[in-house]
């Protein structure tokens, strides 16, 4: 048995370490090379169209949960209307190539797992962001014109100020942010890692099964695992599949969905960046939809 938790153990994080280096100097790269006022231009002035194009920011920045915030304090700053750097906050740990390719991988070359998750992602942070766009709107109508004429012009101001770096203060700044990243990320990995080899190992099944075969309360144990666990995007989909056996496909969903929205982390860090009201709204939009799509998902009877 316990032969049996050190195979599970190693075999996670072996699979898993390479994505979360790659998606910690990724991270930093744009970190330090990507400019707000680049995305600020790619921006429609419609507000539900900047939602939309902002929950697909992740294709071009593939940064995991954390390394959106900053990026997201750093957009509000500039003037970026709440509800969009929310959905993008939400959207882009999940919506971008190195975690559609590790989701990928994870669960054997099968892209099923991989488009789902993308979709249920995308779409609960555009609804979101449409909700918290429209709160904006009653509160003040003329909120997206001003916004985006703030942000611009505060841009063209600093962009003057701005001092050119060498390469090889780019270059420490960038192994600098990422060696810092990876530890703290490699710290959850390996945790994670020891509580699915626990939990498939040393657990009787006949204990998990009636939980973890239930269609709703499956997916509500498997959120709150995610919620605990707060794994980073580039290697969640690797302990997902190793629980997948103990639980549904909809908990497998739930796990993959909000673990990325809602975690320790972010709990502490989130509200440095939005209002408490704007996190609570967000949150508990983000566990029932997550929730409903994962039992949708159950009922509808789809398997992996």
């Amino acid at each position: 048995m316990w032969q049996a938790a050190q195979t599970i153990f190693l075999s996670i994080v072996l699979e898993s370490l390479p994505f979360v280096l790659l998606g910690v100097l990724l991270s930093s790269l744009i970190q330090e090379l990507v400019s707000q006022e680049r995305m600020l231009r790619l921006m429609p002035k419609n507000g539900k169209m900047a939602v939309l194009v902002s929950s697909l920011f992740g294709l071009v920045l593939p940064v995991c949960d954390c390394g959106t915030i900053p990026v997201a304090r750093s957009l509000i700053r500039k003037g970026m209307p709440t509800s969009v750097a929310v959905s993008f906050t939400l959207s882009a740990p999940v919506v971008n190539p190195i975690t559609m390719i590790a989701t990928y991988v994870a669960f054997g070359m099968n892209a099923s797992m991989m488009w789902l998750r993308v979709t249920t992602t995308f779409v609960i942070s555009v609804v979101i962001g449409w909700i918290l766009l429209s709160i904006e709107t009653k509160e003040n109508k003329h909120l997206e014109t001003r916004c985006y004429e703030h942000a611009l012009a505060e841009t063209a101001t600093t962009r003057s100020v701005q001092h050119r770096r060498s390469v090889s203060q780019v270059f420490g700044a960038v192994i600098g942010h990422a060696i810092i990243e990876f530890f703290e990320v490699g710290g959850f990995v390996v945790a994670s890692a020891a509580v699915a080899a626990v939990l498939q190992t040393w657990i009787p099944a006949s204990v998990l099964s009636p939980v973890g075969k239930d269609p709703i309360w499956s997916v509500a144990g498997m959120m709150i695992l995610a919620i605990l666990l707060s794994l980073c995007s580039e290697a969640d989909a690797f302990v997902a599949r190793s629980l997948s056996g103990l639980t549904t496909t909809g908990g497998v969903l739930g796990f993959l969905v909000i673990g990325q929205m809602i975690d320790m982390r972010n709990m502490f860090l989130l509200p440095s960046v939005f209002s408490r009201r704007i996190v609570i709204i967000a949150f508990s939009l983000a566990m029932i939809l997550t929730l409903c799509g994962g039992i949708l998902i159950n009922y509808i009877g789809f398997k992996i």
